[in-house]
């Protein structure tokens, strides 16, 4: 049971067996990390899942990204159109309340048990806000992390905003754990459960560099590079700077890059306009949206991981990839010796460039060391979790532990 009370009512006994959840992804990073668990919890008979698409899915950001989930089987309920097609924060702000306005409908007409939401952007808090106001419960996965020790990024405030707004924890590490302790959420709520960014390394099959070849090009059948680089919310206006910094040092490095497109946030324009222009040099190879066989693939022959992606923190760890994070996004953040964190500066990045590609024993390190974000089993434990949650009436009324 997930409280004290043994002999307390279940959800799932007062669902009758059988829990309705609905789930909001609103771009491709956050649903990767969520599919896992969204794929066990629809081949579970005691839940009926659905899942609400808004945000960057259904637009041409991400190649239409709406396509992967279609593509997973996974029952789409429902689709939102929020997003404004903008670089403002002005746009960002109102994109959210775009998605409130459009959840509290979806909700109405849905009637879900629960709420399933990850991560630090505007589609979870937005659904954790609408999930209080209409009284239902709110599972909130990867909270407690920490990201902004200097303050500044909006995403450290909304993700614990919305953890004081949901009322189940799924967490990745203990020390996350321990930091919702601390915000004053009740321990019962909080469970580790590790990444599900882990899961599906673990359940991705690696395609042989000549299968990637022939979707991705001849330059994955030697060493090439992988470049995943986002806005910084205090600082957009930096984006376009590092983004160019970063591909320049890697063509100076002399390898191939392949190179992702940004999220949404304001400044993700500046980084597609640089992007955009470095496709004209030889070695550079852009892609919105890759499939997911192809994508794990690309990063399990990578030689090394440059940007400033939760990705090298959460799973280059299990694949021993080397990363190095460039600015101050992600500083903060628990990481394994994976990644070496630099300024955005040439120096700094060739230094790193050389030890990751270069300092043999560094690579051995990595091979032997452990993942600090789980094992590739989220699922299953978030899944006996949801099965013992006490009833709806049990989880609604949080009380502070301050």
């Amino acid at each position: 049971m997930a409280t004290d009370d043994s002999d307390e009512t279940t959800l799932l006994a007062a669902c009758g067996g059988r829990v309705r959840v609905l789930a909001v992804t609103g771009i491709r990073s956050e649903y990767d990390l969520l599919y896992p668990l969204l794929r066990a919890l629809h081949e579970d008979p005691a839940f009926d899942l659905g899942v609400v698409v808004c945000g960057a899915h259904p637009t041409p950001l991400h190649n239409h990204s709406i396509d992967q989930i279609r593509a997973d089987g996974l029952p789409i309920v429902g689709v939102i159109d929020n997003l404004l097609y903008s670089d403002s924060r002005a746009a960002k702000a109102k994109s959210a309340g775009l998605l409130v306005q459009g959840l509290a409908q979806m909700l109405a007409r849905e009637a879900p048990d629960l709420l399933l939401v990850l991560g630090d952007r505007e589609e979870p808090i937005a659904t954790a806000l609408a999930g209080a106001y209409m009284g239902i419960p709110v599972v909130h996965l990867a909270g407690g992390d920490h990201t902004s020790p200097q303050g500044g990024n909006v995403d450290e405030e909304v993700r614990h905003a919305t953890s004081k707004l949901a009322h189940v924890h799924l967490t990745m590490a203990e020390a996350h754990s321990e930091r919702l302790r601390r915000m004053g959420e009740e321990p019962w709520r909080i469970h580790r459960v590790g990444s599900g960014g882990i899961d599906r390394l673990r359940q991705t099959p690696a395609l042989p560099r000549e299968r990637l070849a022939a979707l991705l090009g001849e330059d994955v059948l030697g060493d090439y590079l992988v470049v995943i680089h986002h806005a910084v919310s205090s600082r957009p206006e930096q984006a376009a700077v590092e983004i160019r910094l970063i591909l320049e040092r890697c063509l100076a490095a002399g390898l191939p890059v392949f190179v992702g497109a940004a999220n949404s946030d304001p400044g993700s324009a500046g980084i597609a306009s640089v992007i955009e222009e470095f496709t004209e040099r030889p070695g550079i190879h852009p892609y919105r949206n890759l499939p997911r066989e192809p994508f794990v693939s690309l990063l399990r022959h990578a030689r090394c991981l440059l940007g400033n992606s939760s990705l090298g923190l959460h799973e280059a760890g299990y694949l021993g990839l080397p990363v190095i994070n460039v600015g101050e996004r992600q500083r903060g953040r628990l990481a394994g010796p994976q990644v070496q964190f630099v300024p955005a500066g040439a120096e700094a990045i060739d230094a790193a460039l050389e030890r990751a590609l270069h300092d043999s024993a560094y690579r051995e390190q990595l091979r032997d060391a452990d993942s600090l974000y789980g094992d590739g089993h989220m699922a299953e434990r978030a899944l006996a979790v949801l099965k013992g949650l006490p009833s709806r009436e049990r989880l609604l009324a949080k009380t502070m532990t301050y």
